[in-house]
């Protein structure tokens, strides 16, 4: 019995002693020390482990929690913090402590590519007389990058993928990363490590995402700033998230036509981004030319100087929520004029908007500060010229607004159908307009509309309504819209001038000289409330078509049109009755 009890104790002193051993030799405690060394070494920095070390059995690895590999100076940043680092190894390298180092895993740590007042890059190693195959799985990992000469940062967040490097001092990177806070898939391959701070690596760069996609092949240099030369290819079918991934801050509710392309001779330095003999598309406009990106100061800047076939401007012109009967009251994208700044100078063979056409264009926009200056000079292809100043200031509330246009020669259908919705008078002659109007809506500026306008025709003709024979229509009933009497009215001229105030036109003296007749109005057209509210006279050679002029009342597409009686809204029969007496108006 007593001998049975000490074999038990023997065997259980025996496994205790075993597992002591095991626990000696299996036990990675020495994983930082020795990684320290192999870095002072090969690396000439210094490795440690806030976290320490532990086994992993499933796979066999090394784990060390809150790795830390020093950066190129003692009073900079960590070259590699946090997170984890795992290191596979097999049985015998644990016995060994010699892990093969080819292959490791990093989660949730940070990568500092940091370059500091002297140029010297956090991942320039000048003891590293040789590469050897190394591949490195990041998870989470956060890189990011700071240039201490230019203060130009960038950071890659939520990087997941396999970055190798070759025997060759290249590298390469297959996977993804969060930029802007837009996830990118990544396919990156760099020639050389070492000639990145020197003369520049050729790199070739592929990124796609939700919004589009991006290529590049050309050379990576960070010598005297972080720039990129040579061909480059971008495309987004969502244009508005593709120019957020650069860092464009643009509102929400925005739309941009689309989709957008370009493509060009890449030649950046730091933030500031040229594009050389580019390529552009966007939606229907096409263009060629020199485009820039200046993301340096804290309001990014766009440069450009193009040539284009065709300006199309209504996929440009912001959506107000109008309809049929009413001003849009949707808010006007003022605060998109204070995101970025622009200077950019389009020539062109071709101008289209709202159905209007022009011949050969020039066009300049600039924008600075939140306010925004439009201005166009188009030969007709009449022979005639318009120009068109266009201002927006949304630095102030409420924003405001401002237009001036001037047209000589001009066939009037397709202008006054763009600018004011008028497509039912044709003819050639002048027209200008100088307005001016604060608010955030549409609704808003047509309330607050002020200044000038004239128009000056020849040769063109009213359609809809015949306006001899809606004079004479007015001596037997009062009518309902200008179709009461349908119709051409042709005119020889056609012209008068207006000033507005508070979004109320007031004219005086617009005259319509027909091949039969000549008609006079003065009165007011209510903006706002798209109502009308004249009189107006006809003559037929000395004779006045009705004794008393017609007052034209209420909404302007279809105004009630009666005779200037007394009471004859409210007893018809009796007006008219009175007109017949009524003598005629000296002069009418």
């Amino acid at each position: 019995m007593l001998d049975r009890r000490l074999v038990a104790g023997g065997a259980a002193i025996a496994l205790v002693a075993v597992a002591m051993v095991a626990f000696v030799l299996l036990s990675p405690r020495w994983a930082p020390g020795t990684l320290n060394q192999i870095t002072q070494q090969q690396l000439g920095r210094s490795f440690v482990a806030t976290g320490g070390a532990t086994l992993d059995f499933s796979p066999l690895s090394i784990r060390i929690a809150g790795p830390s590999l020093s950066g190129a100076d003692a009073r900079n940043d960590s070259f590699v913090s946090g997170g984890q680092l795992v290191i596979p190894v097999s049985f015998s390298q644990l016995i060994s402590r010699k892990p093969s180092l080819s292959f490791f895993q990093l989660t949730d740590s940070d990568i500092s590519l940091f370059i500091d007042e002297r140029g010297q890059a956090s991942w320039d190693f000048p003891g590293l007389k040789s590469f050897a195959p190394l591949q490195i799985s990041l998870e989470q990992v956060r890189f990011r990058y700071f240039d201490a000469r230019n203060n130009q940062s960038l950071t890659l967040s939520n990087v997941d993928g396999l970055l190798e490097v070759r025997e060759d001092g290249g590298a390469s990177f297959k996977g993804s990363a969060v930029v802007n806070s837009r996830v990118l898939r990544i396919d990156a391959d760099l020639k050389s490590l070492v000639r990145i701070d020197g003369d520049g690596s050729p790199l070739e760069l592929a990124l796609a995402g939700d919004a589009g996609t991006a290529s590049f092949s050309g050379r990576l240099s960070t010598a005297k700033v972080l720039s990129l030369t040579g061909p480059v290819s971008l495309s987004s079918t969502v244009p508005v998230d593709g120019l957020r991934l650069l860092g464009l801050p643009l509102p929400d509710g925005l739309a941009v036509a689309g989709p957008l392309t370009l493509d060009g001779a890449l030649d950046s330095a730091g933030r500031a981004f040229a594009i050389r003999d580019a390529s552009l598309t966007m939606g229907g406009f096409r263009a060629s030319g020199d485009v820039v990106a200046d993301l340096r100061g804290d309001q990014p800047k766009l440069q450009a100087n193009l040539n284009a076939d065709t300006i199309w401007l209504d996929p440009f012109i912001p959506a107000a929520g109008a309809t049929g009967d009413d001003w849009g009251r949707t808010p006007l994208p003022f605060a998109l004029l204070k995101t970025f700044d622009a200077d950019v100078n389009i020539d062109a063979r071709d101008l289209r908007y709202q159905g209007f056409s022009a011949a050969a264009s020039r066009m300049k926009v600039t924008l600075a500060a939140g306010k925004l200056e439009v201005s166009s000079a188009s030969r007709l292809t009449s022979g005639g010229t318009v120009s068109v100043l266009v201002k927006a200031d949304a630095s102030t509330l409420p924003p405001s607004v401002s237009l001036n246009v001037t047209a000589q020669q001009a066939e009037a259908q397709t202008l006054l159908t763009a600018l004011a919705g008028i497509s039912h008078v044709t003819g050639t002659g002048s027209f200008s307009a100088d307005l001016a109007a604060q608010g955030q809506t549409q609704e808003e500026l047509a309330g607050t509309l002020k200044g000038t306008a004239s128009v000056a025709l020849t040769g063109g003709q009213i359609t809809g309504t015949d306006l001899s024979a809606l004079f004479a229509a007015t001596r037997q009933k009062i009518l309902d819209g200008w179709q009461a009497a349908p119709g051409v009215t042709p005119f020889n001229n056609l012209g008068g001038e207006a000033g507005i105030a508070d979004g109320i036109v007031s004219f005086r003296n617009f005259k319509i000289d027909t091949p039969v007749a000549s008609f006079t109005a003065e009165g007011l057209i209510d903006i706002l409330r798209r109502g009308v509210e004249f009189h107006a006279s006809g003559t037929a050679g000395a004779q006045p078509i009705l004794p008393v002029p017609v007052i034209v009342k209420g909404p302007w597409g279809a105004p009630r049109i009666y005779p200037d009686v007394p009471n004859i809204l409210t007893n018809p029969e009796g007006g008219f009755a009175r007109l017949q007496e009524v003598p005629a108006v000296e002069g009418n």
